[in-house]
């Protein structure tokens, strides 16, 4: 009689993940067939990367059956399909199906705005591995005020009231904004009525083209702080991460993430880069195989740090939630503080020694 296989423990999980990492296997990978969206956001970092004009940019079905082939066997577990909305593509079932059959985990990001019965059923007969949904409001008035799409409201809720009755894991998150911040606690509810998970985010970015309009809808650093940690688990997250990442060096090198080492993220031109934000390092996997642009992808993780840069020497840096690539965008060089950021560190600091007892936030 064989023994019983051993559990997956918080210790096998991470001496396996720091095998892939030292092994360098991609295992978590995001794919943006298009950028194309049906709602406006007005925070949105796609900017005019959303039209309908960038479908010419898009590539076709073949490539994107291949392109899951190659990840599969080079090991990819985790595979996140993102857009735009990736529900406009309307190959999306396929390709969605034929990565369910090559055992990926699939999680989906969408507005849950499109959802059909021909896309119900899909799933029900290949649920995906999670599915989270972006709501912008608890009413329909302010959700359609950030999507700028009359009636956006009623369908998103729709499609979160069928996936929820399917037994579809679903998770709901949230950007804080000017015109929302006031419906999160609401929002947060809507969520626990639902069963589902609620994530808020207080990262707003400039535009993919650079356009920086859209950061000036941010809330203050103190303000987004506490509607994050609302959540007790979000408090008690932050704390223990804080409390492993504090002292670890920051090294020589410019990127200390999973970007380019564990993960990956490839753009509907078909560009692979390390993840979303880094787009000025990229593949182009129409000209070559993923393992070739895998391997081409490991020059990222020798950038040097800029001798000059402040974030090296700074114990808020594995809480600020700000990253090289991001701090680029946002101010032009790797060397310069993204101050929004430096806030919502600072920020979050004071709340993780406000002194809430740990044993009452809960396992």
């Amino acid at each position: 009689m064989s023994a019983a296989p051993s559990p997956i423990t918080r210790e096998r999980l991470g001496a396996f993940l720091a095998r892939a990492s030292a092994d360098r296997l991609p295992l978590n990978g995001s794919i943006a067939m298009t950028n194309r969206c049906n709602l406006r956001c007005v925070h949105c970092y796609l900017g005019d990367e959303r039209s309908p004009q960038s479908a010419a940019r898009e590539l076709d079905t073949a490539f994107w059956l291949s392109t899951i082939d190659q990840i599969a066997e080079a090991g990819c577990l985790n595979l996140l399909i993102t857009g735009g909305e990736p529900f406009l593509r309307p190959d999306f079932a396929e390709v969605y199906t034929h990565a369910k059959r090559r055992g990926l985990l699939v999680t989906i990001f969408t507005n849950g705005t499109r959802f059909d019965e021909k896309l119900l059923r899909l799933f029900r007969e290949l649920p995906p591995w999670f599915v989270e949904v972006s709501l912008y409001g608890a009413s329909k008035e302010t959700y359609d005020e950030v999507t700028t799409v009359a009636g956006s409201y009623e369908r998103c809720l729709a499609g979160i009231d069928a996936l929820v009755g399917m037994g579809i894991r679903v998770g709901l998150k949230t950007v804080i904004l000017r015109a929302n911040a006031h419906e999160t606690s609401a929002m947060r509810a809507m969520a626990e009525a639902h069963g589902s998970g609620f994530r808020v985010d207080a990262a707003i970015f400039p535009t993919l083209g650079g356009n920086l309009s859209p950061i000036e809808l941010r809330i203050p650093a103190a303000e987004a702080v506490s509607l994050e940690m609302e959540d007790p688990r979000r408090l008690k997250g932050a704390i223990d991460y804080y409390e492993r990442m504090k002292d670890l060096p920051a090294g020589d090198k410019l990127f200390s993430c999973m970007a380019g080492l564990t993960t990956f993220h490839i753009e509907p031109s078909g560009r692979l880069q390390p993840c979303l934000m880094t787009g000025d390092h990229g593949f182009d996997l129409r000209c070559s195989s993923f393992r070739e642009g895998w391997e081409a992808l490991l020059g990222f993780r020798n950038i040097e740090a800029p001798p000059d840069w402040e974030c090296a020497t700074c114990e808020r840096r594995s809480i600020c939630g700000v990253c090289p690539a991001q701090t680029i965008r946002e101010t032009g060089s790797a060397a310069k503080k993204a101050g929004y950021y430096c806030e919502l560190g600072r920020e979050r600091e004071l709340a993780m020694g406000r002194g809430i007892p740990l044993p009452a936030l809960g396992k």
